[in-house]
């Protein structure tokens, strides 16, 4: 890179050879053509296509469109299986032998005296007690054979389980729809989102297209008058020579030349920082070359005041979040007062694994579950009044940001016409300082004119451009502003493109 101070007041001798060594290297540097034309459209495109945080908002509308749909998961039933395995300290059983021994030893008993009432009926003597004893055990053998014994196992040491159950959500108190309308609510406002910062990312990359454009044109600007201070520094050499002017005219015009030479470095300096920007909002390789064939010219902007206002209330994506936000509100409201209701749902139940069932247990089950909480401490009712404050809070917020996007709107389209105004006023600026430098140019010719003439001219000819050029630049890039107040940057993209052709 030359360093700066090679732009310093150089020396009468090698003037002229520093001189053509940087003429050269700039027009080099200003005209070199480069590979690959860009369009505003192609910028903005790329920019939408690569840039992170339209990226971020994409996926986070992606992540509020699967909320929605699993909203809807809330109406349709729920089937759940689910499976255990049991090892207890052992079996669960009931022994009722007890009871079975007394009806036993009833029953042989009645069986024994029924027999010594037979022997007695039949004129045969009472029984003894050792033929009693002897019926008696006969009697409770037999009986012992017949009767099963009084126990019974319920549950296995080691038994497992497998239970499918369905429940379908009959009424909830309104919560399961405005559950739905919350999330539908939500993705709405993500999608708004995503487009804002859409528009906000061609806003950013309209200005510094429009900022590279400006460069350029300030580059060519600087560039010709450096060719003209070469041009009178030839003259003023010349006339040197030839006796005809004093010296002190020779060194302001090599002071002329340094300055503008100055001026072009730095404006090619400031125009490859420009690119470099640009590149960043499209998130392309910085060192790829990127060249702009547009030009800042004039075109009117059509349309007043009220118009953009009017736009701005439709299609301002900062307003459709807020809109989204309060419907979300409303059902986060529905959703705290649905706590104050029954909630009804129907069941089913079934066991797979029949074999280890009870016999005191279904192997399925349908019915109706009612729920209804009648006290909790009050926290029903606190919830239920945050909610309603929220909804005025977003109110409120919804009235504060339709006043900003208004001053928004009303503050981007004054600034656009003030920019419009002074670019028509320079016209004449312009036209008189070209006139200026042309008297100044042929005096100087003649002799009776001075260097300090025709370079002082010849700058304020520079100023004049330089402000009609920056005057354009804010006119467009307040337009672009004003787009994005109203919610519409494609506006600004086909105005753009309608003044190319």
């Amino acid at each position: 890179m030359i360093n700066k101070h090679t732009f310093a007041y150089p020396n009468h001798n090698g003037c002229q050879v520093l001189s053509l060594f940087l003429g050269t290297f700039f027009i080099l540097f200003a005209i070199a053509p480069l590979s690959q034309a860009l369009t505003l459209k192609q910028a903005i495109e790329q920019a939408k296509q690569n840039n992170e945080k339209i990226k971020q908002y994409n996926e986070k509308l992606e992540q509020k469109t699967a909320d929605d749909h699993a909203a809807w998961g809330n109406f349709l039933p729920s089937v759940e299986l689910e499976g255990n395995y049991y090892h207890l300290n052992g079996p669960l059983s009931i022994d009722l032998d007890g009871i079975r021994d007394v009806i036993m030893n009833l029953q042989a008993s009645n069986q024994t005296e029924f027999a010594n009432i037979g022997q007695i009926l039949q004129g045969y003597p009472e029984l003894t007690d050792e033929q009693r004893a002897y019926y008696y055990s006969q009697f409770y053998s037999g009986l012992d054979s017949l009767i099963p014994h009084f126990e019974e196992t319920f549950k296995d040491q080691d038994y497992q389980t497998l239970t499918i159950t369905a429940t379908q959500p009959i009424f909830f108190g309104g919560k399961i729809m405005a559950a739905k309308k919350y999330a539908a609510a939500e993705k709405r406002a993500a999608a708004a989102e995503l487009v804002k910062t859409q528009n906000e990312i061609i806003r950013e990359t309209v200005g510094d297209y429009l900022g590279v454009v400006l460069m350029n044109q300030l580059v060519n600007l600087r560039f010709n008058v450096k060719e003209a201070m070469d041009k009178h520094h030839e003259q003023a050499q010349k006339l040197i020579n030839e006796g005809l002017i004093a010296k002190y005219h020779l060194l302001r015009a090599e002071v002329a030349v340094a300055d503008a030479e100055r001026n072009l470095f730095d404006d090619l300096n400031r125009r490859e920082l420009a690119a470099l920007v640009l590149a960043h909002d499209m998130a392309v390789d910085s060192l790829d070359p990127i060249t702009l064939t547009d030009s800042l010219t004039y075109k009117q902007v059509p349309y007043d005041l009220p118009y953009y206002q009017s736009l701005a209330m439709e299609n301002q994506q900062i307003l459709r979040m807020i809109r989204e936000k309060r419907v979300a509100a409303n059902q986060n409201y529905n959703v705290e007062r649905s706590e104050f209701m029954p909630h009804l749902a129907a069941f089913g139940q079934y066991e797979v694994f029949t074999e280890d069932l009870s016999s005191l247990e279904p192997e399925w089950v349908v019915g109706l579950n009612f729920q209804l909480t009648l006290f909790n401490g009050g926290q029903r009712y606190h919830k239920l009044q945050s909610a309603k404050h929220l909804q005025k809070e977003v109110d409120y917020i919804q009235a504060s940001a339709e006043r900003q996007v208004k001053l928004w709107v009303d503050k981007s389209y004054r600034e656009m016409r003030n920019a419009e105004e002074r670019y028509l006023k320079t016209s004449a600026n312009i036209a008189l300082a070209e006139e200026n430098l042309r008297q100044a140019e042929k005096r100087f010719e003649v002799g009776i004119g001075t260097s300090i003439e025709i370079v002082d001219a010849e700058l304020e000819l520079e100023k004049n451009k330089i402000e009609s050029l920056q005057s354009l630049y804010a006119y467009y890039t307040s337009y672009a502003e004003l787009t994005l107040a109203t919610g519409t940057p494609e506006m600004m993209i086909k105005f753009w493109t309608e003044a190319e052709n």
